[in-house]
C-alpha cells in the first residue's frame, strides 16, 4: 500500500466477522438474495461483507442475527468483535517475516477495487510513482529477504499500470523532504524525480508537493492513503504506516478526520507551475550536489 510497505498477510479481523456471517447465514439455510433482502442491499454486498471487503454495520448486523436466528452467545461475540473490525492493526515484523510478495498482491487488489486513490507520504516517494532502482533500494532498506526483493520490485512497476486507467481518479501530497530524500546516487534521484513529472502531466492524477520553505500552514502526520469509492459498496478504507505497524481504518468518523486531514494538507501544497518549479529547484540542487562531489574528487 505505499511506499515502504513489506506485506499485509493473514486472516484480518474483518475477514474473520464476515466469515462467522457466512457461517450463520448457511446454518439458516438463506441465500446472499434472502440475506440482502432483509438488509436491503445487493447480494454483492452481501458477498463483500462476508469476504470482509465490508464491514457490516451496526444495524446490518442486528437484522442478521434476527434472520438467522443466531445464538446469543455469537450475537454477543460478534457485536464485540465488530467494535474492534473497524481498525484493523497488522505488526510490520510479520509482514517482513512473510516477504513482500504477498502484499504487492494484495494492495494492487485494494487498488483495483478503488475508483478514487488518494495518497499523502511525508517521507518517501509513493509507491505508485516509484522507478524500478528507487523501489530496489526501499525494499532494501526495509529488511525484505535478498531473494525476494527483485519479485516485488517486478511486482510493485505492474502494479503502476494503474495509473493509465482513466476511469480512476488519483490525488497525492509528498513532502519536499520526501522528493530530497536520496536512497541512490545522484543520477537515480533526477532519474525519480523526472519520472514524476512525467507521471504529473497524466489527466486523472494530481500531485503537490508540501514545501519546507516559507511559514507551515499544517503539521505534517504520518503517510496515509484512502481507498474511496470502491466496488460493491465495499467501505472506504484508510491505511496508515506507523513504525511498528499499519493500520486500517473504516469506521466513518475516522476516515472522515482523514480526510479533513489531506484537505488541510492539499491547500498548503504546490501544484501545477509552482510544483513544477520545485522539481526543477531541487534538480538544480542535486546536479550541484554531483558537481561538487566531482570537483572534489579531482582535488
Amino acid at each position: 500500500m505505499a511506499g515502504r510497505s513489506p506485506a499485509r498477510t493473514g486472516t484480518t479481523l474483518r475477514q474473520h466477522i464476515g466469515g462467522r456471517l457466512r457461517v450463520l447465514r448457511e446454518l439458516a439455510d438463506l441465500r446472499n438474495e434472502d440475506l440482502a433482502s432483509a438488509l436491503g442491499v445487493s447480494p454483492a454486498t452481501v458477498s463483500r461483507i462476508e469476504a470482509g471487503d465490508r464491514l457490516v454495520k451496526r444495524r446490518e448486523i442486528d437484522i442478521w442475527f434476527r434472520v438467522t436466528s443466531a445464538p446469543p452467545t455469537a450475537c454477543e461475540e460478534l457485536t464485540t468483535l465488530l467494535d474492534a473490525g473497524a481498525n484493523q492493526i497488522t505488526p510490520w515484523q510479520s509482514r517482513v517475516q512473510h516477504g513482500a510478495d504477498l502484499a504487492q498482491v494484495e494492495t494492487g487488489e485494494l487498488e483495483a477495487s478503488a475508483a478514487t486513490i488518494i495518497i499523502y507520504d511525508h517521507a518517501v516517494v509513493p509507491g505508485l510513482l516509484q522507478v524500478r532502482n528507487y523501489a530496489r533500494r526501499v525494499f532494501e532498506m526495509v529488511g525484505v529477504d535478498t531473494q525476494n526483493i527483485a519479485g516485488n520490485v517486478e511486482d510493485r512497476m505492474r502494479r503502476q499500470s494503474i495509473l493509465l486507467d482513466q476511469s480512476r481518479r488519483f490525488d497525492m501530497l509528498v513532502t519536499e523532504a520526501a522528493l530530497r530524500w536520496r536512497p541512490g546516487s545522484v543520477e537515480l534521484q533526477l532519474e525519480q524525480l523526472r519520472h514524476v513529472r512525467a507521471v504529473m502531466a497524466l489527466p486523472n492524477i494530481q500531485i503537490g508537493f508540501l514545501p519546507l520553505r516559507g511559514q507551515a500552514r499544517v503539521i505534517y502526520p504520518e503517510g496515509f492513503q484512502i481507498y474511496a469509492d470502491r466496488a460493491d459498496d465495499a467501505d472506504t478504507l484508510v491505511v496508515v504506516e506507523l513504525i511498528t505497524d499499519e493500520v486500517t481504518i473504516s469506521d466513518p468518523g475516522s476516515v472522515a478526520l482523514y480526510q479533513q486531514e489531506f484537505d488541510r494538507l492539499h491547500a498548503s501544497a504546490l501544484h501545477g507551475n509552482q510544483a513544477q518549479a520545485l522539481l526543477d529547484h531541487i534538480a538544480v540542487d542535486l546536479s550541484a550536489e554531483q558537481t561538487g562531489s566531482s570537483s572534489r574528487g579531482t582535488d
